[in-house]
């Protein structure tokens, strides 16, 4: 396995944006095959990106994705969304970043 240094690899999502931080070939080659077969499919779940991350054991971080279109109301929501979501898997993850 090559190491090629660190790169981040972003995916945004309605209210979350993911940080992968890729440092070899073979997790590279991991996050090129997902983002193929994402295209694939109709639709594709926060739970399915947490998931995969945790399973290919990659590391990443998640930030809130704000929205300006949003409501006050419709961003609380959003929030509490992606919060809720952010505690579930960072409490059965040993590959997330606290941030």
């Amino acid at each position: 396995m090559k190491n090629i240094g660190e790169q981040q690899i972003i995916i945004e999502c309605p209210n979350t944006i993911f940080h992968l931080y890729i440092d070899s070939e073979d997790e590279l080659s991991k996050v090129k095959v997902f983002m193929n077969n994402m295209k694939n499919v109709d639709s594709i779940s926060l739970h399915d990106i947490y998931n995969w991350c945790n399973r290919q054991h990659v590391q990443y971080t998640t930030t809130f994705n704000y929205d300006s279109k949003m409501t006050l109301t419709e961003m609380i929501k959003s929030y509490i969304f992606y919060f809720r979501q952010k505690l579930r898997y960072v409490n059965n993850s040993d590959r997330m970043i606290e941030t």
